[in-house]
């Protein structure tokens, strides 16, 4: 995600933090939810992971401030955050979070990485909100988008 996002995010974390402090907003959030494991062909694993990626903004940001744009509240930057398209191409924008995953899948089911599938379907959550707030210093009004989608492979066993 920080290959696609670069700057546009203050924070990338590889696991939940829960309460996360307010400037580390706007933050992604990369979870491995579960892990399925079954024996394969001879001497292999076939496993699935199934991850999140979590687009977390300040819903503070909507109503703090002079210049609030009402069509362009935290709902509708999660949304063009997490799967903008181009309507002239029709495809995702490659700087979202559904473009990265559709892109990284492209470019060879990544082979080289034992990689076989990955997303094969995605599930997208929107408006989940708000986080935990440990104190003052932590986002207390959060808004987010979550894209849940899974990574195919094999693994010898031997």
């Amino acid at each position: 995600m920080k290959d696609t996002f670069g700057e546009r995010f203050t924070t990338y974390y590889d696991g939940d933090p829960e309460a996360i402090p307010t400037f580390n907003l706007p933050c992604i959030v990369v979870t491995q939810t579960t892990s399925d494991i079954t024996e394969g062909a001879m001497n292999e694993d076939d496993v699935t992971d199934e991850i999140t990626v979590k687009v977390v903004l300040n819903k503070r940001d909507d109503f703090t401030g002079d210049k609030v744009d009402p069509l362009n509240l935290t709902d509708k930057k999660i949304r063009d955050l997490v799967m903008m398209r181009d309507l002239e191409t029709r495809k995702y924008d490659t700087k979202t979070v559904v473009g990265a995953i559709r892109n990284y899948g492209i470019d060879g089911a990544r082979q080289d990485e034992g990689i076989d599938a990955v997303a094969p379907s995605l599930k997208i959550e929107f408006g989940i909100n708000p986080r935990p707030a440990a104190n003052a210093d932590y986002a207390d009004l959060t808004s987010e988008g979550h894209v849940t989608f899974s990574i195919r492979y094999s693994l010898d066993t031997d």
